[in-house]
């Protein structure tokens, strides 16, 4: 666990003018998101500010027009009076009305913020490639934008109308209290100014705290799916962890919210004390507007609206500032989502949709790749061919290689060193969309979609819209017809237990619906299958290897059952990234090697 000495050594807060930048940015997305709605709220905002210095001369009117009725017993002034009251009422009626009309449409604003910014994680995630996607950093910077991606920028937003807001009501407020002197205008400025000075204090810490604790949080996070979610049940109630993860768990709550809890108490002090400063401010410029009235400078009816105006105008100056330094932190967390926008995407690529040398294969020289903080090269020197039409079988222990090769083949990474080419093209240079539509693939390990099983079958060509036969031809090619046909809806059946109809599968089946969204791409004309039947029976094995066998395709398949690899005609063994082996199942099967003793004890097993 992370040490509570030095919890924020690793993060850095943006600078105060770079959180300006940032702050036009956000206004500049909210008038792009919603431009009307955005008028509206200003409008009506103006409204609201306005209703409580008016609310206070109505007040002061009032008050000296009820004690002029009563001096003088005058039915004008008591029918004034009445006027009066009812004017305050129709402005404080209209005020109330204000402020719950602007509370939907701040909701409404709030609703559609979200959607944008989302839309622009999204839409930034989907154009980096595998290799930045897979960094921890970046896993990182995405959950931090996309914790806050709704919450922030609207609070940001919404406190740049607050404080449009208290300005104008501050402005109003002060426009009627220097009737009575300047210097009260500025005991009102002066009384805010503490809380101000320590809310900005802490905001920095308080997004050093959150931002530097990610980490730990995803642990925590991770500790309760554990708990929690159907997956890890099995093992978890069978090893009797439940016990031990608890305690991890339990551990973790303590040290994070120990972290917390000193860092708002702190606040909450600072703030107790700062607030009594402030207070002090309000009361002694209330004790000057009474003595003012007891000395008779101001009418009773003045020196109410005057106390009025010193309350509220210390309000309006507290809860500004506070806006302020709320909007200062609402930058600060903005920054990941700036941060996130602004990372580059990946590797440049090119947008050839055809290479030189049609049917000429691939072509490997000299490739090399290594993984951000690894010790060894995944690969290291590959350099052999692959022409069209050949069926290659690759083999090798765990971590050898062959699923990092399998992501080269197929252009998600691209070789740190040498070159992949395709039909005389190099990799690189290939559009992205091109390229893949070249491949089917089934990637280890497979993923399991919570959606429908046709739709399962549908992600082989990205979810789109197409005749259901297409599935159904699919899915009897990947051997997975008799999953369709046992579940209850079929194609249309939901697969997870996070519907309440849904229903789960087993890893064989699961497998057979990855093999048919494999042979849903029936234009590719190649075909690459990491670890394709290791949860499938040996019957279930043995015809599909039979029904690939007569795909006219170039065929590429990684496996540690060698019975899946007797329909190949060259076999490549990899050991620590490296080429150890190349030849035929029959070859390979005679010389000393890996392979050899690989053949022999499968071959033992099965005796």
């Amino acid at each position: 666990m992370a040490s509570s000495d030095t919890p924020f050594a690793h993060v850095e807060a943006p600078g105060f003018r770079e959180a300006l930048g940032y702050a036009g940015r956000t206004l500049g997305l909210v008038w792009q998101t919603a431009p009307r709605l955005t008028l509206t709220i200003a409008a009506v905002t103006i409204v609201v500010a306005l209703v409580p210095a008016l609310a206070a001369y109505l007040a002061k009117l009032i008050v000296d027009t009820v004690l002029a009725a009563i001096a003088s017993q005058d039915a004008a002034d008591r029918h004034a009076a009445m006027i009066w009251v009812a004017a305050e009422a129709a402005v404080l009626g209209g005020g109330m009305a204000a402020r719950r009309i602007l509370v939907f449409l701040k909701r409404l604003l709030h609703a559609e913020l979200g959607f944008a910014v989302s839309a622009k994680i999204f839409d930034k995630t989907s154009r980096f490639d595998l290799e930045t996607i897979e960094r921890a950093d970046v896993q990182q910077q995405i959950l931090l934008a996309r914790q806050h991606a709704s919450a922030r920028p609207y609070n940001l937003a919404n406190r740049l109308i607050e404080t449009g807001q208290h300005s104008l009501t501050l402005v109003s407020l002060a426009a009627v209290l220097w009737t009575f002197s300047p210097l009260a205008v500025l005991i009102i400025l002066i009384g805010g100014l503490p809380l101000f000075l320590a809310e900005l204090r802490f905001s920095g810490s308080a997004f050093r705290f959150y931002t530097g604790r990610t980490p730990e949080m995803r642990q925590r996070n991770y500790l309760e799916s554990l708990m929690t979610s159907e997956n890890p049940a099995q093992e978890r109630l069978h090893s009797a962890a439940t016990t031990q993860v608890r305690e991890r768990y339990n551990s973790l709550f303590r040290f994070l919210f120990g972290e917390d809890r000193k860092l708002h108490g702190k606040r909450t002090a600072f703030g107790v004390v700062l607030l009594l400063v402030s207070s002090g401010f309000f009361l002694g410029g209330k004790a000057w507007v009474v003595w003012a009235t007891v000395m008779g400078a101001l009418t009773l009816g003045q020196m109410t609206m005057y106390a009025a105006v010193l309350k509220q105008g210390q309000n309006t100056v507290t809860t500004l500032l506070a806006t302020l330094g709320g909007g200062y932190e609402d930058l600060l967390y903005i920054s990941n989502l700036y941060a996130l926008l602004g990372r580059e995407e990946g590797q440049a690529r090119g947008g050839a949709t055809a290479g030189p040398q049609p049917g000429s294969g691939f072509r490997l020289r000299d490739v090399g790749f290594v993984y951000p903080g690894s010790k060894r090269a995944a690969l290291s020197g590959l350099s052999f061919d692959i022409p069209v039409g050949q069926k290659l079988g690759i083999v090798g222990a765990n971590g050898s290689g062959k699923s990092t090769l399998v992501k080269l083949l197929t252009g998600l990474y691209l070789p740190q060193t040498g070159t992949i080419a395709l039909d005389g093209l190099a990799v690189r240079d290939w559009a992205p969309e091109a390229l893949f539509a070249r491949t089917a693939a089934v990637f280890q390990p497979s993923q399991r979609y919570s959606l429908t099983a046709g739709e399962n079958i549908a992600m082989g060509e990205g979810l789109r819209e197409m005749d259901r036969e297409r599935w159904q031809n699919a899915a009897e090619a990947g051997l997975a017809a008799p999953v369709l046909d046992d579940l209850p809806e079929g194609m249309d059946t939901k697969l997870s237990k996070q519907f309440v109809d849904g229903r789960e599968l087993s890893g064989g089946q699961w497998q057979r619906l990855a093999l048919a969204r494999a042979m849903l791409r029936s234009g590719a004309d190649i075909l690459i299958l990491d670890e394709p039947t290791a949860a499938l029976d040996p019957a279930a094995e043995a015809e599909f290897v039979a029904r690939i066998a007569e795909r006219d395709a170039t065929l590429i398949v990684i496996s540690h059952r060698l019975s899946t690899l007797r329909l190949c005609d060259r076999i490549l063994v990899l050991e620590k990234g490296c080429i150890v082996q190349d030849g035929t199942p029959g070859e390979l099967a005679r010389a000393e090697g890996v392979y050899r003793d690989l053949f022999r004890e499968q071959s033992d097993f099965y005796a």
